[in-house]
């Protein structure tokens, strides 16, 4: 394949393409979204390979398919030797060269005519180089990009040096923080580390990862022997650079610093620094360093070493605030290490000495974030029931706090104490572990996550606190406990209904008392009980009561009702003063509640005219029939005015034409009958028309069992003889 033309012809373009290429790699490594790159990568290739394919047979030389084809065969054998470049060149590799070598092999098949070769994959000029580039940006790049770093690290690791190393390894796993292998490097130039070699090379502990550096030290001095003396300075050393260019760590390091200081055997140094580490109040420390060391720290202070236990342990715990610290350290080393046997010995010395205002204190600001309450409980229920007063007492303190911390358990964990403190014989204290179970159950519910078998202890709870209640005669608290029972969904809500009616009774609350036989005679109308208790509330409200309230009261108040009992009351023929005082009372309720009603304006009436206010009933009467017949109770109560209308113009008013029609109108009720007829009779008898009256009399006569058909009969011979 020789040149025909100079080859410098060639060579200035091929100069010229190649710094396009440069400047064009740069600007696309300097996006920073990887999908932009992805994207603008695909599009750059797509275009060369496109133009290769359109216009590159118009260069002129390159109108020959022999030298295209030449060329074509140049640019695929020169692709290996880029890729070469790209592998081992010190800069990351980006999509930008792969989008290259993937241009360059479409160019090189559409120079070669591909398609002339394989006609069945005309296409495959185009999308081979397509395809190769989405497979390798997206599947093969991000993983060898890592790869190539971690391999770099691992080059300068064994060469000694420590920097590149050290920089190749952190760009690893800036991508994948995940690499084992380039993790794995990391630690390997961490562990290999000496100060030696850093003093050596003061710029790099700049570079260092310092939480390696604290696991060299600790490396040193927590492999499971005593170290060396020579292994405890060394460790020092690395505690000292950490404090000195990582400050933000100096928790860890105080914590590795009191571990040197007793193996060293300065147990008075060592305590000091252990228990300013475990002061909260220090300030020097970042809260998430000193909460991971924590466990370690407390461990080592309370039971590793006796020397520490001695000089810090009790003194430590019995410090505010400290105990139930300790206890979220030691939960929070059992959630990451659950068969942690240290954690789990400690666990059981620190909640065995948990005092209650202990967590009471460290509870004031809020609830601890770390902190078992389950276990509290399991320690509560098995001390309890402790014939041992001392251990009785116990036993109910951590059931008291394991109910602030179990809101979804609290019926049950106060119920228990209730009882408890019941069987003690202290009624003050069952009263309020009681109230607990009411405030705990209240809550739960409120949020929808009360259980089914807490549900049940909140409502006998309820039942038991309203009963003690009533005892004590707070007839306010008890029907509070019955309201909360039914809000709740309780059963027996006749029988409930009943108790709240006695309670309002009893606390001289008429209406509300009547509210609830009211309801309580919706689930079951006949209950005797609560009649009785209607009649007794509806006689003892008051009409100023039902006058302030008509408005929020008129969907249950029974006006109805009081018309129908004091028409009752009205009928007897003994009833005494007391009993139409009764009848007054419910017709003036009704009034207040059904002012329009033709019912409640007639037994209005009929009570005046009970009471001697004739006139008065009179005038009701006669408003009543002048007004609208209406149907149902008012037609009923219409035609009982008419009724009682024309007794009063026949026997006290002497106005027999007025009785004589009203006497026509209720002749058309469904209640007129004989006696109906008969009064006809006598009103024209009256007003001396002997005819109709004769008619009327012989129409009473047709009612051969009615008493009255004798004093018709009689009538109508006296008539016939005066004629």
């Amino acid at each position: 394949m020789r040149h025909r033309e100079p080859a410098r012809d060639w060579l200035t373009w091929c100069v010229l393409g190649g710094g396009v290429l440069g400047f064009g790699l740069s600007r696309l490594r300097e996006m920073a979204d990887p999908l932009w790159r992805l994207g603008a990568g695909f599009v750059v290739a797509a275009g060369l390979v496109y133009a290769a394919t359109q216009y590159l047979a118009e260069v002129p030389g390159l109108n020959d398919p022999a030298a295209r084809f030449n060329l074509g065969l140049y640019v695929l054998a020169g692709l290996p030797f880029f890729y070469l470049l790209t592998f081992v060149a010190q800069a990351e590799e980006s999509e930008g060269e792969i989008m290259a070598v993937c241009a360059g092999l479409g160019v090189a098949l559409n120079l070669m005519d591909f398609a002339r070769a394989a006609p069945n994959m005309g296409s495959a000029g185009f999308l081979l180089p397509i395809t190769a580039y989405f497979v390798y940006a997206t599947r093969v790049l991000p993983g060898l990009r890592v790869f190539k770093h971690t391999v770099r690290g691992f080059s300068y690791l064994n060469l000694g040096r420590l920097r590149e190393s050290l920089y190749f390894f952190n760009r690893a796993l800036k991508i994948d923080p995940k690499n084992a292998l380039a993790a794995q490097g990391m630690t390997a130039l961490h562990r290999g580390l000496t100060l030696d070699r850093l003093q050596a090379d003061p710029g790099l502990a700049e570079q260092l990862d310092f939480t390696l550096c604290l696991d060299r030290a600790a490396g040193l001095l927590l492999h499971g022997r005593v170290p060396t003396p020579a292994q405890r300075e060394e460790a020092d050393r690395f505690l000292e650079l950490v404090e000195r260019q990582k400050p933000a760590m100096q928790a860890r390091v105080d914590y590795l610093r009191a571990v040197s200081q007793t193996h060293a055997r300065e147990y008075d140094t060592a305590a000091g620094t252990l228990g300013k580490l475990l002061d909260p109040e220090t300030s020097a420390y970042q809260p998430a360093v000193r909460r991971a060391v924590l466990f370690p720290a407390w461990d080592l202070a309370l039971r590793l070493h006796p020397q520490l236990v001695e000089r810090l342990g009790t003194n430590e715990l019995a410090k505010p605030g400290r105990r139930v610290e300790a206890i979220g350290a030691v939960e929070r080393q059992l959630a990451a290490a659950p068969e942690d046997s240290a954690a789990l010995e400690l666990k059981a010395n620190l909640y065995s000495g948990l005092v209650e205002a202990e967590f009471v204190a460290a509870a004031a600001d809020g609830p601890p974030e770390w902190f078992n309450y389950d276990y509290v409980e399991q320690l509560g229920l098995a001390l309890a029931d402790d014939p041992d007063p001392e251990r009785r007492d116990r036993g109910m303190a951590y059931l008291r706090v394991a109910g602030r911390g179990l809101a979804d358990r609290g019926p049950a964990i106060f119920r228990k104490l209730a009882d408890v403190a019941e069987k003690a014989g202290d009624l003050e204290a069952t009263r309020g572990y009681l109230e607990q179970v009411k405030r705990t159950g209240y809550a739960a519910l409120r949020d929808r996550r009360l259980a089914p078998d807490q549900k049940e202890i909140y409502l006998a709870s309820l039942q038991k606190l309203a009963a003690a209640a009533e005892l004590r005669e707070d007839y306010e608290a008890a029907i509070d406990d019955l309201r909360f029972y039914l809000d709740a969904g309780g059963k027996q809500e006749l029988q409930t209904y009943r108790r709240l009616a006695d309670l309002y009774g009893k606390n001289k609350d008429a209406l509300n008392g009547l509210l609830m036989v009211e309801t309580g005679l919706t689930y079951v109308g006949t209950d005797s009980e609560l009649l009785k208790k209607k009649d007794t509330f509806y006689y003892s409200v008051t009409p100023e009561q039902v006058e302030a309230k008509k408005d929020r009261i008129g969907r249950w108040f029974d006006a109805r009702y009081c018309a129908r009992k004091a028409a009752e009351i009205l009928n007897m023929k003994d009833g005494d003063a007391d009993l139409l005082d009764w009848a007054t009372h419910l017709a003036t309720l009704a009034k207040i509640m059904q002012p329009g009603s033709a019912a409640v304006r007639l037994v209005e009436a009929r009570c005046r005219l009970r009471r001697g206010e004739r006139d008065e009933g009179l005038r009701m009467l006669e408003d009543l029939r002048e007004g609208k017949k209406g149907s149902g109770d008012d037609e009923e109560a219409w035609y009982t005015a008419t009724k009682l209308l024309g007794d009063m113009y026949l026997d006290e008013l002497n106005q027999p034409d007025l009785a004589i029609a009203c006497y026509t109108d209720f002749k058309e009720s469904n209640k007129s009958g004989a006696d109906t007829l008969f009064k006809l009779a006598r009103a024209y008898e009256a007003k001396g028309d002997i005819k109709n009256a004769l008619r009327f009399y012989e129409a009473v006569t047709a009612y051969e069992s009615h008493p009255l058909r004798w004093e018709a009969e009689a009538a109508i011979r006296r008539l016939k003889g005066e004629s």
